[in-house]
This record gives C-alpha cells, structure tokens and sequence, in this order.
C-alpha cells in the first residue's frame, strides 16, 4: 500500500509559457501563411488571396525587424526591463516614481459629480484646518488625531442627514 503522506510526492507547477515579440510574429506569419495555402484550392477567392499576399508581406517585414531586435544585446535588455515592469515591479516602481506618499491615489470613478466636488470641498477644508492648527503651535501627533476626529464627526453628521432626509419624503417606509 502506498503512502500518500510521504514527503518524496511533488507538485509539479509549470511557469506559463511567455512568447517573445520574434515568437508572436513569427506564430502571425504562419498563420496567415496557412490561410492563404488554404485559399489556394478555391477558385473564387482571388481576391482574398491578394489581400492575403499583402498580409504576409507585412507580416514578414516584421519577422525580419524582430528577427534583427532579437540579436541586439540593447533591445533584449529593454525588453527583459519591460517585462519586469510589467509583472514583479509594477508597483515597486510606481511606489518609487511617487514624491510625497507611499500608496497611489484614491479611486474616485464610482463617485458622482456632486460627491467628487463635495470631497474635494472636504480636502481642502482639512488642509486649511492643519494650516490653522499649525499656525496655533499644535504638535504634528495631535493634528491628526483632531484631524481624524474631525473627519469622523463630519461622516457621522452625513449619515444622520441623510437618514433624516429619508424620513421627511412621504414615500418612506410604504414598501
């Protein structure tokens, strides 16, 4: 009897396969290559076959241009920091191209214009609160904790607000 437990089983996980820019257009080539030999036996598709003819033509410029690139020593260097950029250091570069904070921005797209407006009001009177607090001679540790009081104050108001709004329109509580 065999046993599962035992630590000599593994998991094999293979990378996924990346093609190289040479791999695509030469995948293309092919492709198109093949359609065209598809074609062939068809006596209407003249047409499409000089259509075709025009495709490969294209498609095999850019074979040779990649072909080229992919001997190139810079090329490949850019490609290999590309690629980096766009998988593993996506956000280490990002986070280092930032000047003041550490986390990108906020999104904002599912807030309407009213409310884009109504937080940008609140920003600018949060930071005009820190300059007068500032001004006063509070330490940095007790303007952000009154900072963050303050900004639960004001939710907590919006929220009683708008419930309120709620129970003066004559359909509330019908359904």
């Amino acid at each position: 009897m065999e046993n599962l437990s035992d630590d000599d089983t593994y998991v094999v996980e293979r990378a996924p396969i990346k093609l190289t820019a040479y791999d695509r257009r030469l995948k293309e080539f092919r492709d198109l290559s093949e359609k065209r030999d598809e074609l062939a036996s068809h006596p209407d598709s003249q047409r499409r076959m000089a259509q075709l003819n025009l495709l490969i033509e294209q498609a095999q410029k850019r074979l040779e241009i990649e072909k080229e690139r992919s001997t190139d020593d810079a090329w490949r260097r850019r490609r290999d920091i590309d690629d980096w950029r766009s998988r593993d250091g996506k956000e280490l570069r990002n986070a280092g191209r930032r000047k003041v904070r550490r986390k990108p921005n906020d999104d904002l797209s599912h807030l309407t214009l009213p409310e884009k407006e109504q937080r940008k009001r609140d920003q600018r009177a949060d930071a005009n609160f820190i300059k007068r607090k500032e001004r006063e001679g509070m330490s940095e540790a007790n303007i952000q904790a009154a900072l963050l009081l303050r900004q639960q104050q004001r939710a907590s108001r919006r929220a009683v607000s708008e419930d309120s709004d709620l129970a003066v329109n004559p359909a509330y509580g019908m359904f």
